[in-house]
């Protein structure tokens, strides 16, 4: 398998992660079970560190091309006529 491979599914699980961590933990804490409240919410911060590990592992792996890229081409020059004048 290969980096960029590793590095997308850990930014898919990272997320995934998060979410479970946050909408489970606040869902358990309003419903009152207070033992797993942590467990959950632990989830969090695991999920982000994931995320961040993968984002920079397919950015550092990501392929490029050869040449640099160009610098864009300038805008025209504007017409040396004033708005009401008629070119001859």
């Amino acid at each position: 398998m290969n980096h960029l491979r590793i590095g997308r599914w850990s930014v898919i699980i990272g997320v995934i992660f998060t979410i479970i961590g946050l909408v489970g933990g606040f869902g358990v804490m309003f419903a009152g079970a207070q033992g797993k409240v942590l467990n959950l919410l632990a989830l969090a911060p695991i999920g982000m560190l994931l995320a961040f590990f993968g984002a920079i592992l397919v950015v550092l792996t990501e392929p490029r091309s050869v040449a640099p890229p160009t610098e864009p081409t300038p805008p025209p020059a504007p017409d040396p006529c004033e708005p009401g004048e008629t070119k001859s």
